[in-house]
């Protein structure tokens, strides 16, 4: 099993748990509250804190509809463009983190937000589940050369598989950190399956962690620190009462301080499995480690296919019209759209024509390059 560093901390086998306190989207648009977020981090001495720096155009067709979030039904794409993070704000929170010995860190959700997070410094980069599948900002991430930690939910291990050959091929670093993860918000207890863990280090020979999206702020983490996470993310926020899409099931700042305690308190006992079992109970334990097949859960069936990536057109294409940067992109479908093309094939359809009119946000099929005489 592999040691891998991410800045100056080691992670994997013999090293303490690197903590994450998901910041993400939880700023609600003001920068005082982002910082406060970092403060609370801090607090509980967590070793990172993570934002999001993504674009509402390269994350969903625009006309991707309503969806429920939460306990409303709202506008999604407008939500996404709403919670945008400013860029001015990245080298600032940045700075601010490190001042307090936090490591910074900040998801990429597409090629050009990529490129302004290496140029910003950051040392590793964070793909979300969702993105596994996006083969092009896989490919284009691995040239960076940083180490990579890389969330798993919504996916199977042969695409798993496919994300990592893409990467280790574009790549002399090579260094990735895979986080089992449920894509599920929140996620049922007994659906975290953390046995998945084990499994994920046996396949992959790779240090794995938890990325924990249940509603309870210790038991999940605490148990997958025994069963051998090196890594535990979790959200934080000033308060579950806040509006927005992701406060519901983050954890306030004295349940992420004792979560830390207990995380840390579970590595030095000399049987971690029997501590978590002592402290959470057996039977919740046993729900909470599951089969160990990587399976998509019961909660995560509705989100998948819809919420990885595919190839989707960004503005209407006449038939005729060839395929550029310019009238496609990979993006979410959602559950209101069709799922197009898969993102592998992105480079291989630009400059084919389209032999069908296309909507903007449709998904491009395979029918929408061949010609009648093909498609029979």
């Amino acid at each position: 099993m592999r040691v891998i560093r991410i800045g100056e901390r080691k992670i994997g086998e013999g090293e303490p748990a690197f903590i994450v306190a998901e910041a993400g989207s939880n700023h609600d648009g003001k920068l005082r509250q982002a910082k406060k977020l970092i403060d609370i981090a801090r607090s509980a001495r967590a070793d990172a804190v993570k934002f999001q720096l993504f674009h509402a155009d390269s994350l969903y067709p625009q006309r991707v509809g309503k969806i429920p979030v939460g306990s409303v039904t709202t506008d999604f794409y407008k939500l996404l463009k709403k919670n945008e993070i400013p860029r001015k704000w990245l080298s600032v929170l940045k700075e601010y983190a490190e001042k307090q010995d936090l490591q910074f860190l900040c998801s990429c959700f597409d090629e050009e937000s990529a490129d302004f997070l290496d140029d910003l410094g950051i040392v590793a980069h964070k793909i979300a589940s969702p993105e596994l599948n996006h083969i092009p900002l896989i490919t284009h991430v691995a040239k960076k050369e940083k180490p990579l930690i890389l969330s798993t939910g919504l996916s199977l291990l042969g695409e798993i598989e496919e994300t990592l050959l893409t990467y280790q091929k574009h790549t002399h670093h090579g260094q990735v950190v895979l986080l089992h993860c449920i894509s599920a918000y929140p996620t049922p207890l007994g659906q975290c399956n953390l046995n998945v863990i084990r499994t994920l280090k046996l396949v992959f020979e790779t240090p794995v962690g938890f990325s924990d999206h249940t509603s309870d702020p210790t038991s999940a983490p605490v148990t997958a620190v025994a069963a051998g996470a090196s890594v535990i993310e979790k959200h934080v926020t000033l308060s579950r009462t806040l509006p927005g899409p992701d406060h519901s099931f983050a954890v306030e700042p004295d349940e992420l301080k004792r979560m830390v305690d207990l995380v840390r308190t579970c590595e030095r006992s000399p049987d971690p499995m029997k501590f978590a079992r002592d402290l959470i109970g057996r039977q919740k334990v046993k729900k909470m480690m599951g089969s160990g097949k990587k399976i998509i859960s019961p909660a995560e069936k509705p989100l998948y296919p819809n919420d990885k990536r595919s190839i989707h057109a960004i503005r209407n294409i006449e038939r005729g019209e060839p395929f550029s940067r310019n009238n496609i992109r990979v993006l979410r479908s959602e559950r209101n759209l069709v799922p197009g093309i898969h993102p592998r094939y992105f480079d291989m359809i630009l400059g084919k024509v389209a032999t069908a009119d296309i909507l903007s946000g449709e998904g491009v099929s395979w029918n929408m390059l061949l010609s009648e005489e093909c498609s029979h």
